[in-house]
């Protein structure tokens, strides 16, 4: 991943960053993503999963976002 994506979306719930990626990806947007949670204790809530995007789509990703309530 390049130092200049955009995060556009974070969760400490790897269903609902993956439903993101998907509607990104479906609208041809191509993204990048950091898994911060620990491995170990998936049990625990204290990580999130970061959604990085291309600065050039990151209107576009965050209008969807937005659109789809996620």
């Amino acid at each position: 991943m390049s130092n200049n994506w955009v995060k556009v979306y974070s969760s400490s719930k790897l269903h609902l960053a993956e439903i993101v990626r998907a509607v990104l990806a479906d609208h041809g947007i191509k993204t990048a993503e950091i898994n911060k949670t620990d491995s170990m204790h998936t049990h625990l809530t204290n990580g999130e999963i970061e959604i990085y995007v291309d600065p050039n789509d990151a209107i576009k990703a965050k209008h969807l976002i937005s659109k789809h309530e996620l």
